[in-house]
């Protein structure tokens, strides 16, 4: 969940596009933002998985200048797939954000692929000074003991125009910030990312009871939030109290005491303020919600049952590590994040309702660090960072609908849709893409309410899974469409494409694929393919026609009252471009015609 952010004071003046705690604020956004990759899907080719040949591949593949080379910074396995995340380097320099992202199956075939990187030459070499970047933290951390980590690298970072030497700082402070920052040659700030993804092995495991909400005290009374059912700053009210259920965890013995402590999670103390986890010399963590121990436990309970499902599905490696949760933190913040550094993290606010209450907010941001595991370094780009929150958002009601479908379409049930904050949904009548605002908070029921509605249609445990297979792929910059395509491809490869029509009829209806979509192009046979749509409906770069074979093609795009606006015939190339500039706002048909096939698609322009 996102309500609001705490960050250094250094940095308040210049942060004046910090949302809103509702998700729905506004601000500028970077030119590096709000680029999109260049998707391709119909590739027929197979290269092995050896490192060395995806990496001649990649290069080939987007057809690198000398200067440039690719290194390997993540390869990631998945049930179906091997995952390769390539970084650009010029002369040696990382350049910002450069990635290739390379899908394989199994037997080395190319699946899919992202390019993300920059045609660079001729740059200049003035990188700033050491002691620049050493003032810069002096004065945001006069106070050394508050910096855990402050890593930096020097980087080539595109402003929109041209390329400029730079340094980046990835910041980690006990405030809970965890941030990047792009400082130029005389120390000025030139672009600053939040990390955090918001809300918005031991040696034993000893049974023990304890009592939890499951999901939430709204959901399992089946009523709305009011008196008596509201949070009363805390306190022990006994209708809430009596929605505790107990359950049984797997707990550590350590120094005659039982802790919150498992494979999967360790309740910690990380983040102001301090507050020491709960432990007992008895197996017995029957806390009510006025003692601070419940909201540990609640949150100890909910991620181990989560995780185990998740590898009861097959996926094996999805935050398979045990991750920090602090339940009392970000100096009482009424939000939640996690946090990749200095180690995997959960941060639980305890503003408004104690957010480790809510089960719905205990998974969001959970899905956050599968999604951390399953594609590592991608969550850059207006739509890739909507579905990020869109994930925990589907997961939030996907895990709630199946313990209890009471009011399943509230997205924090219980810590939102009250006096605090009104909560978000999964439900939604919005379409793509002429209903995006570009606010990650605001765009993201586009898909969790799409995948709602796939569950709907083939059930939980399918639903989930082809979500989870399909993260393994995502790439940095992706729009809403290829993750709709990543999807089906999804399901092709863990159940054959067994779900192609309730899936694809969901995706159409929503307008992420095309109304024609069919099962030979998620398969990586030969058909046409119209990438970064959304680009052009938002005027950034041009939408991009993709042909299967390099034979004549007739393109034609015609406003809605019948007029030609854009006619191309093609003979030699595979692919077309439309320049958004040429067009006003509005809907449009683009018509295709190759060697007897037809197809039709939606262009937008805002």
């Amino acid at each position: 969940m996102f309500k609001y952010i705490f960050v250094a004071i250094l940095f308040a003046p210049s942060l004046l596009f910090a949302q809103s705690k509702f998700g729905t604020g506004s601000k500028k956004i970077a030119p590096i933002d709000k680029l999109y990759c260049r998707s391709h899907f119909d590739i027929h080719q197979k290269i092995g998985t050896e490192e060395n040949s995806v990496q001649d591949f990649a290069r080939d593949f987007i057809k690198l200048s000398s200067e440039n080379t690719l290194r390997l910074s993540q390869k990631v396995e998945s049930p179906a797939g091997i995952h390769f995340l390539f970084e650009q380097y010029y002369n040696g320099i990382k350049v910002y954000r450069g990635q290739v992202k390379v899908n394989l199956d199994k037997q080395g075939n190319v699946l899919s692929v992202f390019d993300n990187s920059f045609a660079i030459s001729n740059v200049s070499e003035d990188f700033p000074e050491t002691e620049i970047m050493q003032n810069r933290l002096n004065q945001t951390y006069p106070d050394s003991k508050h910096l855990l980590k402050a890593d930096k690298e020097k980087v080539y970072f595109f402003d929109g125009n041209t390329f400029i030497p730079a340094v980046r700082l990835e910041i980690t402070s006990t405030y809970g910030n965890y941030y990047e920052a792009i400082l130029n040659n005389s120390g000025a700030i030139i672009y600053y990312k939040d990390l955090n993804r918001y809300y918005n092995a031991l040696n034993l495991d000893t049974p023990a009871t304890a009592r939890v909400f499951n999901p939430d005290p709204l959901t399992t009374a089946g009523v709305v939030y009011g008196t008596p059912y509201e949070d009363a700053n805390d306190a022990d009210i006994a209708q809430l109290n009596d929605e505790r259920q107990q359950v049984t965890i797997d707990v550590d013995y350590q120094g005659g005491q039982f802790v919150l402590s498992s494979p999967h999670c360790l309740i910690s103390e990380f983040s102001y303020p301090d507050v020491q986890p709960a432990s007992k010399t008895a197996p017995d963590f029957d806390f009510t919600r006025s003692e601070s121990g419940f909201e540990d436990v609640n949150a100890f309970y909910h991620i181990n049952y989560f995780q185990n499902y998740v590898e009861l599905l097959g996926f094996n490696n999805l935050a398979n590590y045990q991750i920090l949760v602090d339940c009392h933190a970000l100096n009482g913040a009424d939000n939640s994040n996690f946090s990749a550094s200095p180690s995997p993290r959960l941060s639980f606010g305890e503003g408004g309702v104690d957010d480790a209450e809510d089960a719905d907010v205990i998974t969001h941001e959970y899905g956050h660090a599968i999604s951390n595991s399953a594609c590592p370094g991608t969550n850059s780009g207006t739509e890739r960072q909507a579905l990020d929150e869109a994930l925990g958002d589907y997961l939030a009601s996907s895990y709630s609908r199946y313990l209890n479908d009471y009011n399943w379409q509230n997205v924090f049930s219980w810590d939102g849709h009250n006096e605090f904050w009104p909560g978000r949904l999964s439900v939604s009548s919005d379409h793509y893409p002429e209903d995006l605002v570009y606010n990650l908070y605001s765009d993201a029921d586009i898909w969790s309410a799409t995948l709602m509605q796939i569950w709907g249609d083939i059930g939980r445990e399918i639903t989930d899974a082809d979500q989870f297979q399909a993260l393994y792929s995502y790439s940095a910059n992706m729009s809403m469409t290829d993750a709709a395509y990543l999807y089906l491809q999804a399901d092709q490869l863990l159940y054959g494409g067994s779900h192609f029509t309730p899936i694809r009829d969901r995706m159409v209806t929503r307008g992420l694929l095309p109304a024609d979509v069919g099962l030979n192009e998620v398969s990586a046979k030969n058909s046409f393919h119209l990438l970064n749509s959304a680009g052009f409906a938002n005027g950034n770069s041009d939408a991009i026609i993709e042909l299967p074979n390099i034979t004549k093609a007739e393109i034609a795009v015609y406003d809605l009252s019948g007029k030609l606006i854009f006619g191309e015939k093609s003979s030699a190339i595979k692919q077309i471009k439309i320049a958004p500039q040429n067009f006003k706002t509005g809907l449009y048909l683009l018509t295709i015609h190759q060697d007897g096939e037809n197809k039709t698609f939606k262009l937008s322009k805002f």
